[in-house]
């Protein structure tokens, strides 16, 4: 007898469910985020249906309201519409402007006298990933043994702004204090572009090549990375008409390409700036 009780009474707290709940796992905040709830009533009767972004209720639907529904813009967010049915509920938000993880529930409850509840929760972050891969500037295709060079890597424009990582054949290089990323002032959602300059000296003896790779990586969880190569070749053997080879003029060669080197670098991010 006791079994058969907690069967019933299971069937009759089940009677009611929430089906499905899509909530996005990203959105990004140039564009409204569709939410939506799906439930079966079975012979109960809806009382209401809500949404709640953490605790704050943002939405709720009463069919027996006049109007049936209601809308809640809570600090950071604005819900721009919803719809609802018998069997389903849905939300249009305009995420914040700003990288957050926020919780949506969906919430629905039964008529009286039990006003029975069911609810669902799911995670949504807000983030946008650049359209485009980082760009490499102030990268010969051909250097000489011992000569130093100034790169520069820019991210596209994204939410949270990108991570910039350096590697040199595969291996990370670790930054100096003046070679720290810059970021941008913000654009339409939040998003911010951020460059990084890594200074190269090719290796003293020999010919070869180096691999420099820039890899932009959002901060996210999972990590989102996108990342750019270039090539340069190292080459010993100097052409008479393009390389002096007095050692006093080879040095101030160096040194001008270097500065023209820096100076095409920063007309590089500045162009990339004014996008």
């Amino acid at each position: 007898m006791k079994f058969l009780c907690i069967l019933l009474l299971f069937a009759i707290t089940s009677a009611y469910e929430i089906t499905q709940l899509l909530v996005p796992l990203h959105a990004d905040p140039r564009r409204a985020a569709e939410l939506s709830c799906h439930f079966t009533m079975d012979e109960h009767r809806l009382h209401s249906v809500k949404w709640y972004r953490d605790m704050n209720e943002i939405f709720r639907y009463n069919p027996s309201q006049k109007p049936p529904i209601r809308l809640f813009n809570v600090s950071g967010i604005m819900v721009q519409s919803g719809e609802c049915a018998a069997e389903w509920c849905a939300v249009r938000v305009m995420p914040p402007p700003v990288a957050t993880r926020a919780a949506y529930t969906c919430e629905i409850s039964t008529e009286g006298p039990k006003f029975l509840i069911a609810r669902q929760t799911k995670y949504m972050t807000v983030s946008a990933m650049g359209d485009r891969a980082p760009v490499i500037s102030g990268a010969p295709p051909l250097v000489r043994p011992g000569d130093q060079l100034m790169l520069n890597c820019s991210s596209d424009y994204s939410l949270p702004p990108s991570n910039i990582n350096w590697y040199i054949d595969g291996e990370l290089q670790k930054p100096e204090p003046w070679e720290q990323a810059v970021v941008s002032s913000p654009r339409e959602g939040g998003l911010r572009a951020s460059w990084r300059v890594l200074r190269v000296t090719a290796p003293a003896r020999g010919s070869g090549a180096l691999r420099v790779t820039c890899e932009a990586e959002l901060p996210l969880e999972p990590p989102l990375l996108r990342d750019s190569s270039v090539l340069i070749t190292v080459h010993s053997h100097t052409h008479p008409d393009k390389y002096v080879a007095n050692r006093g003029q080879s040095s101030v060669l160096s040194l001008h390409l270097l500065k023209l080197s820096l100076i095409w670098t920063f007309m590089e991010i500045y162009r990339y700036m004014s996008l």
